[in-house]
């Protein structure tokens, strides 16, 4: 995935003439955020900590269907929202000053001036509902956070054992997490044309092999251009 997403934001990179700023700015962070993650969660597996690659599997989930739910409709104007839900924190912060120096008071009134156009942003269970992926959330999602937020457990879950359980939770560690990460990927290349790639999912936990073409349109004129 590290050379999936790598390749993908060189193609964004190039194409970046031809897209909103706004839209170009949340993609790129959303694509660098996804690649950081993947090359965290690559050097757990490599220690088998499949505890803290869980961790960092709801952040994948999470990246991805925001950059879905932008892409759905109202591009751009979800992009720029997104951008200013970072500005709309750090006036909370202002906001919890004591003291207020002139150049401060300023900086607020610039913020305020900014979020006139900034409406609150969905929750993320919306946000699973608005790209019809509710299932995503109740199965996984849900499951992931419980790993995020303190809860006490009597035994600590052993990764080593064969449970169904453990094995769903690996799968989603190794897997889930790639697919919904190229399903984001996707709606850019769709987006702006971009000539994506296809990748080969081998989970043992699935059916067969999984092929996935963050292009599909792209992917079909590849194969019909080859000569057998």
């Amino acid at each position: 995935m590290k050379l999936v997403i790598t390749d993908h934001l060189k193609q964004l990179e190039e194409k970046r003439t031809s897209i909103p700023e706004d839209v170009f700015d949340v993609t790129r962070f959303s694509l660098e955020e996804l690649l950081s993650t993947f090359e965290s969660m690559d050097t757990l597996i490599k220690k088998t900590d499949y505890e803290g690659c869980i961790k960092l599997s709801r952040s994948i989930l999470e990246n991805s269907v925001n950059l879905r739910y932008i892409y759905k409709e109202d591009t751009e104007k979800r992009a720029k929202n997104f951008k200013l839900k970072s500005v709309k924190e750090l006036s909370r912060k202002f906001d919890s000053l004591e003291e207020r120096t002139p150049e401060a008071k300023e900086m607020n009134d610039y913020f305020q001036e900014l979020l006139k156009d900034y409406t609150p942003e969905k929750n993320i269970r919306e946000k699973f509902k608005a790209v019809n992926s509710d299932a995503t959330y109740i199965r996984s999602y849900r499951r992931l956070s419980e790993f995020i937020h303190p809860a006490y457990r009597p035994k600590k879950i052993d990764f080593n054992e064969n449970r169904p359980y453990v094995l769903e939770m690996k799968r989603t560690v190794r897997s889930d997490t790639c697919i919904v990460a190229l399903m984001a990927l996707e709606v850019v290349c769709l987006k702006y044309d971009l000539d994506g790639g296809i990748v080969m999912v081998d989970e043992p936990g699935y059916i067969g092999k999984v092929f996935f073409a963050t292009n599909p349109k792209k992917a079909s004129e590849d194969v019909k251009d080859l000569k057998f």
